[in-house]
């Protein structure tokens, strides 16, 4: 039976492939789209993403495994990808009005278990049938396997780059998946479809213009009782501006970055520091400028600004809700602006400071954690002067410190005193951490004297406040606390602040969830990591011992989905650390790894005859590769290396895809199951490494154990050389 009508006059050859090409390019768009929205609405952070990406890749995986095993009907397969073109959207409106049915406020987090359960649900919707996708365009193709494979590489890392560079600039995320929704919708009619679908097809397009024209109205319902006054989706996130009675409050990602008035927080976070040099001249101020930052610090006549701000939109959006007296800030000589990344800026200015401060938000985040690590704190020491004061805040609670807050605050306070010598921390229910090489006074008498002197004009940094506010014996109790605490030092490679802050997240909810990360918070190495070695091992001897062959093919494949999905995230999280959110970059990122899947899987299927010492001396490869990975993070590496190592990852990855499934082929046709085993390995990488491994433990100690179990996968492939 002819699968393409003949009216189509294009090459047949031609046309076959476009289907493989569009599910990757719709797949990793989706995954784009679908990863921004949930984080903007379910605290993202790296344990946010690892539910997520795992999820998704969970469902694609079984999608694959379950997947019919005979050749789709015509219509059937045209109306499978619109039917996915139709569920994402929907998806993403149930997404948005989650919270009517979790019952929370607009800008209130999220419980754990609410997150989990709707990233399996939508998950489900989206990444399932993709993955039945996957091995009915195998059956389409004849059962060409590695055709599939091959043209979703392609697709994938050109839809990466085409959504990255070109849609998310412009667009917002509703916007540009009614995009990418139409695109394909018009591919497969007029690729693959047929007339009789015309219907439909006019249907998907009306749709998907409404979803993408009501993108602001749905969000507008969603803040109700607040009033949106405007929304704007950039590279670093969903920025949203509200009014309230007389306050105007500025979102990231529905976290709230500032609100406006509030003198409370702009005073503490600026003259705490300012008033131990009042004189000061150069001042660095990293985020919160906007939102009376800024006016504060031009309290003091000396001061001149360099104020260092990640997204422009910050400012932008800002200017126009924000009152006269408050924009007019921006524009005065005193203040030099930086639209770039806040790390990236002091590690490349010759200047030096005599206040730093770091007004961004708590370490939630390894971006970011990034702030907030020893490395960043020696940094800021070096581009200080002798007797510089260094500053951030830090949420807290003004009489009761819990044993989750406890160990937060330690581990940033023990993380200062490797750096400074002298660090002390203001009690309240925000504490300010000051630092410098000299000396930092907490007097509430001489800091009364600098306020008079100068002629500072405050409300809540004030003589009249001070004496309470300094007590010391709050500050003694705060002190008491803190150096009770567990003390961890929070490095680049091992971001074990972010983890707390998790954990203190959750203590919130008092559910099953909390209870397990407070449990993980406390874990072993042997339960976390040596454990699930010796499982694998174990595996590894009962399956050594069959007279199955299927097992070599497919275990290495299993374990490569697990490796390289942990090596691109630790690869990303080590290029923000080097080189900060530098958006543009990290989206290369993503399409090196698949460039080099493409490319490695091309290679696999050219290569005559592949036979089990191509699996042999591949999974050698992963772990030359490795050990070169813990080695270059040992280093400052340059910057285009990150670029080599992921493709380098995906090159092997993709070879190796293409001479197992050949190999297991012909044992037994399920063109399923290998590309489901990838997936499910890349879910299991993708749910604990992000969340978990990487600040319990720290990068390096992750990738030496990636070796040990690619090591034994070796030596479990040589018993299977020996079989034959």
């Amino acid at each position: 039976m002819q699968i393409l009508p003949k009216i189509y006059p294009w090459n047949l050859e031609l046309i076959n492939i476009i289907p493989p090409f569009l599910l990757g390019f719709l797949a990793l768009s989706y995954q784009i789209f679908f990863l921004r929205e949930f984080s903007a609405y379910f605290f993202g952070n790296e344990m946010t993403f690892g539910i997520c990406l795992g999820s998704w890749l969970l469902w694609g995986g079984l999608g694959s495994i379950l997947a019919p095993r005979s050749k789709p009907g015509f219509l059937m397969f045209s109306r499978i990808y619109y039917g996915v073109i139709l569920i994402f959207p929907i998806s993403l409106i149930i997404l948005r009005f989650s919270r009517f049915v979790i019952h929370v406020f607009p800008g209130e987090m999220p419980g754990i278990s609410s997150m989990i359960i709707y990233s399996l649900a939508l998950s489900l919707l989206i990444s399932f049938p993709l993955g039945i996708l996957f091995v009915l365009n195998t059956y389409y193709l004849q059962g060409n396997l590695s055709q599939v494979y091959i043209m979703e590489s392609l697709g994938a890392s050109i839809g990466g780059l085409i959504v990255y560079l070109f849609i998310i600039p412009i667009l917002s995320n509703w916007q540009g998946a009614a995009f990418i929704g139409a695109l394909s919708t018009c591919v497969v009619f007029f690729s693959f479809g047929r007339r009789k679908h015309a219907v439909l097809f006019v249907f998907i397009l009306v749709f998907l213009f409404a979803f993408g024209a009501l993108d602001f109205s749905s969000q507008k319902f969603y803040w109700k009782p607040f009033q949106l006054l405007q929304s704007k989706d950039t590279p670093y996130g969903k920025v949203q501006v509200l009014k309230t009675e007389n306050q105007i409050s500025l979102y990231n990602n529905n976290i709230r970055a500032y609100s406006y008035p509030d003198l409370a927080s702009s005073e503490e976070s600026v003259h705490f520091a300012m008033l131990q040099s009042p004189t000061a001249k150069n001042v660095l101020l990293i985020g919160g400028g906007i939102g009376s930052g800024l006016s504060q610090i031009l309290k003091y006549p000396r001061a001149e600004v360099d104020y260092v701000e990640l997204d422009p939109e910050f400012i932008r959006i800002s200017m126009r809700h924000l009152p006269t007296e408050e924009t007019s800030n921006v524009k005065d000589p005193r203040i030099h602006i930086y639209y770039q990344d806040g790390r990236a800026f002091l590690n490349k200015t010759s200047k030096k400071y005599d206040v730093i401060l770091l007004s961004l938000p708590e370490p939630a985040t390894a971006q970011i954690n990034r702030f907030y690590t020893k490395e960043f704190f020696e940094i800021a020491r070096n581009k200080m002067i002798n007797n510089g004061v260094f500053s951030f805040c830090v949420p807290s609670s003004e009489n009761y410190i819990s044993p989750e807050r406890q160990d937060f605050l330690s581990s940033l306070y023990a993380t200062l005193k490797e750096v400074f010598p002298v660090v002390k921390v203001v009690p309240g229910t925000t504490n300010i951490f000051l630092a410098s090489l000299s000396s930092i006074s907490l007097d509430s008498n001489e800091i009364t004297h600098k306020i008079e002197q100068f002629n500072i004009q405050n409300s809540y940094v004030s003589p009249q406040i001070l004496p309470y506010r300094l007590s010391p014996l709050r500050v003694q109790f705060l002190n008491e606390q803190i150096s009770s605490g567990k003390k961890k030092i929070n490095k680049d490679l091992t971001p074990i602040s972010y983890f707390y802050i998790s954990v203190l997240w959750s203590t919130q909810f008092r559910s099953i969830e909390s209870q397990i990360l407070l449990l993980l918070s406390k874990g072993k190495t042997f339960w976390i990591l040596d454990f699930p070695l010796i499982l694998f091992c174990s595996v590894l001897v009962f399956f050594g011992f069959k007279r199955k062959n299927a097992p070599f093919y497919l275990v290495p494949l299993a374990l490569m989905g697990l490796t390289t999905i942990i090596v691109e995230i630790i690869i990303i999280i080590s290029f923000q650390i080097c080189y900060g959110y530098l958006y543009h970059s990290i989206s290369l990122l993503f399409s090196s790894f698949m460039t080099g899947l493409f490319v490695g899987a091309l290679y696999g299927k050219v290569r005559k005859n592949p036979g089990f010492r191509h699996i042999f001396f591949i999974q050698s490869g992963f772990i030359l590769l490795l050990v070169l990975l813990f080695l270059f993070l040992t280093t400052i590496p340059k910057e285009y290396l990150f670029f080599i190592f992921l493709f380098s990852f995906g090159f092997l990855g993709g070879y190796l895809f293409i001479v197992s499934n050949y190999l297991f082929l012909q044992e037994k046709k399920n063109y399923g199951l290998g590309y489901g085993l990838d997936l499910l390995g890349s879910f299991i990488g993708a749910l604990f490494a992000s969340s978990l491994l990487i600040p319990l433990f720290g990068l390096p100690s992750l990738i030496k154990y990636l070796v040990l179990f690619n090591s034994f996968c070796l030596l479990f492939l040589v018993r299977g050389m020996y079989k034959k």
